[in-house]
């Protein structure tokens, strides 16, 4: 049970918080989970760079990743709100 979340109308218990996080395609074989888009439970504090490491990437990593959180580009030390959107992209760039 989430000490942190209201109980529901419904059903008398807490929602799961939780924030979607979609992937750029040639970052997902890199995750650990190995998937487009994913779901993590929020909790205070959560950045989206805690949930870039938490899927196996380092911080070195993180230089090259642009953030979106709800559609708009945001820093990697953003905190997270529940129910958040959050986005990692990779810049591709041609001459």
């Amino acid at each position: 049970m989430l000490a942190d979340s209201p109980p529901t109308a419904r059903t008398g218990y807490p929602e799961r918080v939780t924030v979607q996080v979609k992937w750029f395609p040639t970052l997902v074989k890199r995750t650990q989970s190995k998937q487009a888009t994913t779901e993590v439970e929020w909790r205070a504090g959560l950045t989206a760079y805690a949930v870039f490491r938490a899927e196996g990437f380092s911080d070195a990593d993180a230089e090259s990743v642009l953030v979106l959180i709800n559609d708009s580009q945001a820093a990697g030390s953003d905190s997270l709100k529940d129910g958040d959107r959050l986005e990692f992209m990779v810049s591709i760039q041609g001459g």
